[in-house]
């Protein structure tokens, strides 16, 4: 019996102090994940998005409608409807941005030069919507609240086509949403300089400094299943002084439930699969991504390749490209919508 006991004494121990250190790293204070105030985003934001027209503060209200999510908090968006609309485009923002933050023109040339419906969500806790900074309750709230915009762009037009797609981490928000079990139907996607996560490699070296990470949090969190670390914050957008004292509501970190919401972590095998054809714009002088690689990736979606379209815009950089994006993915949008 004895010798039983002992190599068991032994094997309990050894779990007692593995459990310990795994507890005690999760548990350390975020404040040990130092984040330099000193790092700024070579990301040019400079004539992108509507200009200030002296009023001090961009982050205006109007064309702005709210859903209620299933936990109960107004969620904003953006909308942009024509008369008797050919399609609906529900279109989500990058990082720490929303979209009173250089997206309108989107909005603004579907609806006016080519009869596509548009809405432009704030992600929870960014821009005009509620909820904690830059935080979200979970990861699937986060897929839920895409629920709640895809279920009132049906209920409003019932029988038009709608089209889900993002800007930057918007587009990888999409790809994540599209592998969440319970997402619910459309009929394409658009991805515009989408940035599908850091394992899938399609970054340019350095990212232009856009972001850093505390890689710590993340771990913490693994460790502990998702028990721990889940709103602390996980990264800082590298947004200048200037860019946060613009008055267009930038949000400087994202905690971590909010950071895997957006960013594909088996990318992979989540582009792969991507299950209805979809149009991508990635501008040849993208600061963060490298189109090479963005459009390479993409074809791993081999289930809609053959429907869908890829295209590297010359002198388009990463956010340049929101000038522009309604007039590269407008009539790709309608020749869609003519084959449902």
């Amino acid at each position: 019996m004895k010798s039983i006991k002992r190599p068991l004494l032994i094997v309990l121990g050894i779990l007692t102090i593995v459990f310990t250190g795994i507890v005690t790293y999760a548990a350390t204070p975020l404040s040990s994940c130092r984040f330099s105030d000193n790092v700024v985003s070579d990301v040019s934001s400079e004539g992108v998005g509507p200009p200030d027209a002296g009023t001090g503060s961009r982050l205006a209200t109007d064309h702005v409608q709210y859903v209620e999510s299933n936990d109960h908090i107004r969620l904003a968006y953006r909308s942009y409807v024509p008369a008797n609309p050919k399609a609906v485009v529900i279109f989500y923002h990058g990082s720490g941005a929303n979209s009173g933050a250089g997206y309108q023109p989107i909005g603004e040339q579907l609806s006016q030069n080519y009869g596509i419906a548009t809405y432009l969500p704030d992600i929870r806790g960014h821009g005009l919507s509620d909820g904690d900074r830059g935080d979200a309750p979970s990861v699937k709230q986060v897929y839920d609240d895409i629920t709640s915009m895809i279920s009132a762009a049906h209920r409003q037009f019932p029988s038009v086509p709608v089209f889900l797609g993002g800007h930057s981490a918007g587009a990888g928000l999409v790809v994540n949403y599209i592998n969440s079990p319970y997402h619910e139907f459309v009929n394409g996607y658009l991805f515009v300089a989408p940035d599908f996560g850091p394992k899938s490699y399609t970054m340019n070296e350095g990212n232009g400094n856009f972001a850093t990470v505390c890689v710590k949090a993340f771990v913490a969190h693994e460790l502990t299943g998702g028990l721990l670390k889940g709103h602390a914050a996980g990264v800082r957008y590298n947004y200048s002084e200037e860019q946060m004292k613009s008055g267009i509501g930038l949000v400087q970190y994202n905690s971590v439930n909010m950071a895997l919401a957006l960013n594909p972590t088996r990318p992979s095998q989540e582009v792969a699969g991507i299950d209805r054809p979809f149009g991508l714009w990635v501008g040849a002088e993208d600061e963060i991504m490298n189109p090479q690689k963005v459009v390479a990736f993409a074809n791993l979606a081999t289930q809609v390749s053959h429907e869908s379209f890829t295209e590297i815009v010359p002198g388009e950089k990463h956010l340049t490209i929101l000038n522009n994006a309604a007039k590269l993915i407008g009539p790709w949008i309608l020749q869609a919508a003519s084959r449902q």
